[in-house]
């Protein structure tokens, strides 16, 4: 098999290369990895084995797809996104061109290449937007709030349609809030990383809204296992939630993060306004039922061994 990966040098990509390439190597597995990348390529890309990863430019000029670059490819592992919430908000229109007019052609490329599976990350913690329904189904209405959310959602619909058309197979995951494992020189992403660091810099941490905010905080271990039981297991076409199933407020992530460095921490408030989703919490139900996804790093445990990796004691 082999599989081809966009976004192998980001926080969720970095962690599932790890992965992959254990695969590859015990033999259990007969994998090819191809990790695509756009433009030059990144000093990440040359640190992979070059017997178990094979590198390729993904796009041309003008932002049209190689012809080559998917040639022969099983499954599409398409993690690959140029922006997050808060940079596709200030430019809207930079972020539906990049990621939604390049996923379009990325789609024409899976079409012309004749590739079996495509594989999307999407997000839970975005398209739905505000809802009463907790824990969140994939029914539930999906109703974003943000260009990042729309722009995820669009390429869904995309995704979908052209899979329909063309008869591949695709899985859609919509992930809660992914945490753990840092990118080295990566700024951090999630709350939770924001937090540690400043707590690792002997800074108070900044609360935005109110500590009633309530997320599905997913370790990266999980997110990576839902993402190859989705190209391992027979599944022609869903969408699914990743997640657990269980809410953590801001204040008990607070006390958490508490009893992991030992000592009270000191908060910064600088913002008040009520959150546009004060919770945010998916239902993983069907992830288990398709994918026989099932998490196994408990929050109290990812926050431990986090905060050891960024003391450098790990």
């Amino acid at each position: 098999m082999e599989i081809a990966i966009t976004g192998a040098s980001g926080f969720i990509g970095r962690n599932l290369m790890q992965r992959l390439m254990e695969r590859a190597g015990s033999g259990i597995a007969t994998t090819t990895i191809r990790a695509l990348h756009s433009g030059d390529q990144p000093s990440a890309m040359w640190s992979f084995p070059k017997d178990l990863v094979r590198t390729a430019p993904l796009y041309e000029d003008r932002g049209r797809v190689h012809q080559e670059a998917l040639n022969g490819v099983d499954t599409l592992l398409h993690l690959g996104w140029s922006t997050v919430p808060a940079t596709a908000e200030q430019d809207p229109q930079a972020d539906q061109r990049t990621n939604v007019e390049g996923g379009l052609r990325l789609l024409e490329a899976v079409r012309a290449a004749g590739v079996r599976r495509v594989v999307f990350l999407s997000s839970g913690g975005t398209v739905y937007g505000p809802t009463d329904r907790l824990p969140i189904p994939e029914d539930a209405l999906t109703r974003p709030i943000s260009a990042y959310g729309i722009s995820k959602l669009l390429f869904e619909s995309y995704l979908g349609l052209a899979a329909k058309q063309h008869g591949f197979e695709h899985v859609i995951l919509r992930p809660g809030n992914v945490y753990g494992d840092p990118v080295p020189r990566q700024r951090p992403q999630g709350v939770v990383e924001h937090w540690m660091a400043r707590i690792a810099a002997n800074r108070p941490i900044e609360v935005w809204n109110d500590l009633a905010v309530t997320r599905d905080l997913l370790h990266v271990d999980d997110m990576t296992t839902a993402i190859l039981a989705a190209v391992d297991r027979p599944v022609d076409h869903a969408v699914l939630n990743v997640g657990t199933g269980i809410g953590t407020s801001l204040g008990e992530l607070l006390q958490l993060l508490e009893r992991v460095v030992g000592h009270p921490i000191a908060t910064e408030v600088r913002g008040t306004a009520p959150a546009a989703i004060p919770a945010n919490v998916l239902d993983p139900q069907k992830a288990m039922d398709v994918l026989g996804f099932r998490t196994t790093v408990p929050l109290a445990t990812g926050l431990e061994r986090l905060w050891l990796q960024i003391n450098g004691t790990r």
